[in-house]
């Protein structure tokens, strides 16, 4: 195992403490308590992330070791990878996102990794024997990105966000056969995605799939959320949303989803940088959140009842780009705070069990200045805990009370 000891919460900068300027409330802020060295050749490019809290399992889509890789939450330790994917892709000596891999990861049914991978093909991975056993083709020319489960109907839902046009795959993960493929060109009820298709989420509650498409037609301003049918394999509602470019998505309390904007608006001293709350039954917008914005991945824990940002893009008011993990409570929709990470912070993913809270960073650059990062030489996944955690015995605790076990200790 690779495992970096953790860092005392009085041995950290100040800076890592530091609230986001036009803070509103901060009843909640994050806590850098742990480093995890991934091993290999450390991590440089990586994607997204995903935790199963019933399994004790959190993985990370590695490009620099051309892996998943595997962590236990619980205690913040790696536990092993599996390659066998593509990488980092080079095309002219620069890195290309869109032939890299993998991508796009999540555990289905508690006993699979599904992984995409940069040549448009999706990888299972057995969690008995840690192999792949099957590799799907969607047909496409780049990589398989964003997915989701469908765990009523054992439907996976996964976007090629970077063919022209994108498209999303609707595949039985039992059978492993393709159900449809679904062309986001503005046929069919479908919008005409001209920027790619992100983060997408099943609902119970509803039974109907989500994304994120980041631009509709030639407006750079307008974007949506596409409900699909599982029943129909079809696009049955695109709700707008402006001045957003949707990249993440989560699902929340109240049929809400938090989307997490990926662009801001406007010029110095006006930037327009925000989140967005909406309905998903309505896709009437019930709040925005000015305060964090620039997101990639996002979260939601039901365990805290606050969704989590992966906010590398975040700007102030004077336009400079300050990456941090933002926070924001899902009962009032009100931002909480946020702690400054790594311009490479886009992912993170939260245990409901621990609250540990993971955001994989970068190596930094050579040449490069990132003095946010706390992991500046191998790169590492930063563990951060909520300040003050609420349990179910309605009592309030602090995170240095905690240990990494999850559980309190006086």
């Amino acid at each position: 195992m690779f495992k970096m000891k953790r860092a005392a919460a009085w041995m950290l900068p100040a800076l890592a403490f530091a609230s986001y300027a036009g803070l509103a409330r901060a009843d909640e802020h994050m806590v850098l308590v742990d480093t995890i060295d991934v091993g290999g050749a450390g991590l440089g490019a990586f994607d997204i992330s995903f935790v199963d809290p019933k399994i004790n399992l959190y993985v990370l889509a590695d490009r620099t070791n051309a892996s998943v890789d595997f962590f236990d939450p619980r205690d913040d330790t790696f536990v092993t990878r599996v390659g066998g994917f593509k990488g980092v892709v080079l095309v002219n000596g620069v890195a290309n996102n869109n032939l890299s891999g993998p991508d796009g990861v999540i555990v289905v049914g508690n006993k699979q990794v599904w992984a995409g991978d940069g040549d448009s093909t999706v990888k299972i991975i057995d969690l008995a024997t840690h192999s792949i056993i099957d590799t799907v083709s969607t047909g496409g020319k780049f990589r398989c990105d964003e997915m989701t489960w469908d765990s009523a109907d054992h439907i996976l839902a996964v976007a090629n966000n970077a063919d022209s046009p994108p498209f999303l795959t609707l595949i039985n993960t039992d059978t492993h056969k393709i159900i449809k493929k679904i062309a986001f060109d503005g046929t069919n009820g479908t919008p005409d995605a001209t920027n790619g298709l992100e983060q997408a989420q099943w609902s119970a509650r509803t039974g109907m799939f989500y994304v994120s498409v980041p631009q509709i037609g030639s407006d750079v301003t307008e974007g949506g959320v596409s409900v699909i049918d599982p029943s129909s394999s079809s696009v049955v509602a695109t709700y707008p949303v402006v001045n957003c470019t949707p990249a993440g998505l989560a699902l929340g309390p109240k049929d809400e989803a938090l989307l997490g904007c990926s662009v801001s608006f406007g010029t110095s001293p006006n930037v327009l940088t925000q989140s967005v709350v909406m309905n998903v039954k309505t896709g009437t917008v019930v709040a925005t959140i000015p305060q964090v914005g620039g997101s990639d991945e996002v979260w939601y824990d039901p365990a805290t009842n606050h969704y989590y940002l992966g906010a590398r893009s975040d700007k102030n008011t004077a336009g400079v780009t300050t990456p941090v993990l933002g926070t924001i409570d899902a009962g009032s929709n009100q931002f909480d705070g946020s702690v400054f990470t790594s311009t490479s912070a886009h992912s993170v993913a939260a245990d409901k069990k621990s609250h540990h809270v993971f955001v994989p960073i970068g190596v930094q650059a050579a040449g490069a200045s990132d003095p946010t990062s706390p992991c500046k030489t191998k790169g590492c996944i930063a563990v951060y805990l909520p300040s003050s955690i609420d349990y179910d015995d309605g009592s309030k605790r602090s995170a240095s009370n905690d240990d990494k076990d999850g559980k309190h200790h006086d």
